[in-house]
């Protein structure tokens, strides 16, 4: 055994991926839905520190700076719309939530006299949030902090998940709210119909309202022969033969307001007609709804599907348009070059990095990090590092693209910087912080592990009987609500194991870049309230 420490001691860099590639195994294992994922390789890297193993540290601030500029990228695009009406309040709930977090551990510095350092690595741990670690990391440059991380992680995962389990004993007395809420299966499909209610004949489509009223898009006409693509203004007439897609349940409401259901099939292919899909790419229409780029005015087309993250679902009029949307589109063959420029349609925008773009951006967070943010002479704190890069990749995203740079990085690219920054982060801090974990645990270990499950629970609770009380919301929202708000991942795959609906994971991603941000925040104001 002393042959194999001299031998790691001697080989540093060796070390480090040790340490990464066996925390990455371990991190796999999964006991009846419970497994450590990344923060394995923290753990692993504890018990290296602890037997006096050394790594270099300059990996810690590379792997810092790509991590947190990998969750602004992620985030950007959707935690703007925080701002918007739709999401605000969901939004807010996640903020009460870290919020909650952070009060309780204001409480167990004062009351039970934890130190700020590890008390802060405690509120990271406990709402399992890596990128509130790599805050609080550096606004503390103690090996404490992961120690209180690594303290109440473990609980903060298993009291989520059990929480979370326990979600329909405690909302057994609301069924009702619950079966108004549950979400049809989301899955698109069509249908065709025969025009023969009577009280549509020559009204328009936009006259009737069908896109409201039904949740559907009607993308091809036949009437007499011939096959068109319907614009607004266009008049049902007794027995056109219509195209109507959305998903199954809004299909129903389609059949109810046309008539009956037939067989007839309008062939995609052939013809005048084709069916094209498109990638957004252009800047200049980003942002804007379905009702806005009108379609069917300057190009005859209907937008019918748009296929976001790997959901599908019609396009409604008041859709808003997304940088990178698969667009279906149903259009006469003529005009598809005219679409195809006027989406963009710029596959290799959307799926290939412009590493210039990524280490650009970085900088420009990096000097943003330097300038101090004061509040009168009563407050005043640099953003640093981490917070300067997470607010460069938040506002560069959300942009999408400056004259030639195209700022936002595909999926597959953010996801590997995001994992390649967090191996290599936890590692260093996690061997530096088993030289103290051993000493710290034994001191303070009642205090310290009791002021996790507090941190952990009474936010859950609280929001819980706030619901209660005042939101009302369904088992399926507030299930993604509360992961979204703990940030657990875990947690969320015991909310989708609930049920069949999506609502949870819909909701999570709604409010998951909000709390992110919140544990960032709350960790630089505790750490410049406790540490100067």
């Amino acid at each position: 055994m002393e042959a194999v420490l001299n031998f790691l001691s001697q080989k540093p860099v060796f070390t480090l991926f040790l340490i990464v590639s066996t925390g990455y195994l371990m991190g796999r294992i999964s006991i009846k839905g419970f497994s450590l994922e990344s923060s394995a390789i923290l753990f692993v890297a504890i018990a290296a520190g602890a037997l006096g193993l050394k790594v270099p540290v300059e990996f810690k601030t590379m792997g810092l700076l790509f991590f947190v500029y990998s969750i602004g990228l992620q985030a950007g695009p959707k935690f703007f719309s925080f701002f918007r009406k739709d999401g605000f309040a969901l939004n807010m709930l996640a903020f009460l939530t870290v919020s909650m977090g952070a009060l309780i551990t204001i409480f167990c510095i004062v009351f039970f006299g934890i130190k700020p350092e590890i008390a802060l690595g405690i509120f990271a741990g406990a709402l399992t949030s890596t990128p509130g670690l790599a805050a609080a990391q550096e606004a503390t440059n103690s090996s404490l902090t992961s120690v209180g991380y690594g303290v109440a992680y473990p609980f903060g995962v298993i009291g989520v998940i059990v929480f979370v389990k326990m979600l329909p004993f405690l909302f057994r007395g609301m069924k009702e709210k619950e079966k108004e809420e549950k979400e049809v299966k989301d899955k698109i499909t069509f249908q065709h119909n025969k025009v023969v209610n009577p009280a549509i004949f020559g009204k328009t489509l936009r006259e009737i309202g069908f896109r409201s009223l039904t949740g559907c898009v009607v993308s091809r006409v036949v009437r007499k022969g011939k096959t068109f693509v319907p614009s607004p203004e266009t008049k049902l007439e007794k027995g056109d033969i219509v195209k109507v897609v959305g998903t199954e349940e809004s299909l129903k409401n389609a059949t109810n307001l046309l008539g009956e259901k037939v067989e007839k099939r309008i062939k995609s292919k052939g013809g005048n007609l084709v069916v094209k899909k498109f990638v957004l790419t252009n800047k200049n229409i980003v942002g804007k709804t379905v009702k806005e780029i009108a379609l069917n005015s300057y190009f005859n087309a209907t937008l019918t599907r748009i296929r976001r993250s790997g959901i599908e679902f019609p396009a409604m009029p008041h859709h808003k348009l997304e940088w990178g949307d698969r667009l279906t589109v149903v259009a006469e063959r003529e005009v598809v070059e005219n679409l195809k420029k006027f989406f963009g349609d710029d596959l290799k925008a959307v799926e290939e990095g412009n590493i210039y773009a990524v280490i650009l951006g970085m900088v420009i967070g990096i000097l943003v990090g330097m300038v101090p943010v004061s509040i009168g002479n009563a407050f005043s704190l640099k953003m640093g590092m981490s917070g300067g890069i997470l607010l460069s990749g938040l506002i560069l995203s959300n942009l999408g693209k400056t004259g030639p740079i195209i700022w936002r990085a595909p999926g597959p690219i953010i996801n590997f910087v995001r994992e390649l920054g967090l191996v290599f982060f936890l590692a260093v801090v996690g061997v530096g912080a088993g030289k103290t974990f051993g000493h710290t645990l034994g001191q303070n270990g009642l205090i310290l592990l009791l002021s996790g499950v507090l941190t952990t629970v009474i936010p859950m609770v609280s929001l819980f009987v706030l619901n209660r009380i005042f939101f009302k919301m369904g088992m399926l929202k507030f299930a993604g609500i509360i992961t979204g708000g703990m940030t657990s991942t875990p947690g969320l795959a015991a909310a989708t194991s609930l049920s069949d609906s999506t609502e949870p994971l819909i909701t999570y991603a709604a409010v998951y870049p909000a709390a992110m941000i919140s544990m960032i925040v709350w960790a630089k104001v505790l750490a410049s309230v406790f540490m100067n």
